[in-house]
């Protein structure tokens, strides 16, 4: 079962909803844009929900969205038409992941999701 948390400003299609299990919601406050955030957390467990979700994401330049999940011991960090995987607890493949974000304009002060 995949589980994280989607900002749904995040979303260029919604109907990615449709494959999961709504178990919280927060409407956050921001400094960026837009200035509230509508955070879900969500359980999945469709086989193809980060490469689904891949294609869901909004592109975004600025600053790029991304959804981190989790499923089994692997986090998947989900970007626009861009699936990143490690596993928990190694370093070195995490390393690789941070790495990655970065080329992909992920701002440094984002690159701190929780294992």
């Amino acid at each position: 079962m995949y589980k994280g948390l989607i900002i749904k400003e995040s979303l260029s299609d919604e109907s990615i909803l449709d494959y999961v299990h709504i178990l919280n919601v927060e409407i956050w406050k921001t400094e960026n844009k837009p200035r509230y955030w509508t955070a879900i957390t969500f359980e999945s467990d469709d086989d193809m929900f980060p490469e689904k979700l891949s294609k869901a994401m909004k592109e975004n330049k600025e600053m790029p969205w991304y959804v981190d999940l989790s499923k089994n011991g692997i986090k998947y960090i989900i970007l626009k038409n861009n699936v990143l995987k490690y596993t928990i607890g190694n370093a070195a493949e995490k390393a690789a992941v941070i790495c990655r974000c970065r080329e992909l304009g992920v701002d440094e002060k984002q690159l701190d999701w929780s294992e």
